[in-house]
């Protein structure tokens, strides 16, 4: 098992007013278009950054980080995506420090 989880948080344009996102993947192929595949909790987390986006205070990149600093993420390195204006900053945490999923189930406890 892994002892650390990764993000990384990626910006659409080089703007003050640029919207960030986290690990949104999607899936595609030749003859498909794009589908976005990502993970429930990263969905949330790009849910929450859209409504700051909507609220035209900019920059929201403290706002973000807040964010994900509050859920334990830390800040370990920045890195040029290729692309003009492409930015991510790569965060990670524990694994244990990651919120547990609404409706999981709990291991039966052995008695002793």
């Amino acid at each position: 098992m892994p002892n650390w989880e990764y993000c990384i948080l990626t910006r659409l344009s080089a703007g003050l007013d640029s919207k960030w996102f986290v690990n949104r993947t999607f899936q595609h192929s030749e003859t498909e278009l794009p589908v976005e595949v990502t993970e429930d909790l990263y969905k949330a987390y790009n849910d929450q950054f859209e409504k700051l986006h909507a609220s035209k205070v900019y920059p929201i990149l403290p706002a973000v980080l807040n964010l994900l600093g509050a859920d334990g993420w830390e800040l370990i390195d920045d890195m040029n995506m290729g692309t003009t204006g492409g930015e991510g900053l790569v965060l990670k945490r524990p694994v244990a420090a990651r919120p547990r999923q609404a409706g999981a189930k709990k291991k039966p406890s052995r008695g002793r």
